[in-house]
């Protein structure tokens, strides 16, 4: 008895993680009209800090349109490399 039990839980389990990690959306047709075009790599925070205008001109296209951008790649990492500078730029001030 305590090992149909056992079987019994561990099949329970099996199935029920079975399903984890699936994304329904990516099997999901898309809207007439849009096509799926693979993004770009996107560029790292050191690219940004070694790219000013290329960070200035992706904070504003982040600021233009945060719901859509706001968890974008080059979102983040252009944020992130905004307050890198920002840090670094206040310590070099108290030098």
């Amino acid at each position: 008895m305590k090992r149909s039990g056992l079987l019994f839980l561990s099949c329970l389990i099996s199935a029920a993680l079975a399903g984890c990690g699936d994304d329904q959306r990516s099997n999901a047709p898309s809207s007439p009209g849009v096509s799926r075009k693979q993004s770009p790599p996107a560029m790292t925070v050191s690219w940004f800090i070694e790219h000013r205008g290329e960070l200035q001109a992706t904070l504003k296209a982040c600021r233009d349109n945060p719901a859509e951008l706001a968890k974008a790649s080059d979102c983040v990492n252009a944020s992130a490399a905004r307050d890198k500078i920002t840090v670094q730029e206040m310590k070099d001030a108290l030098k």
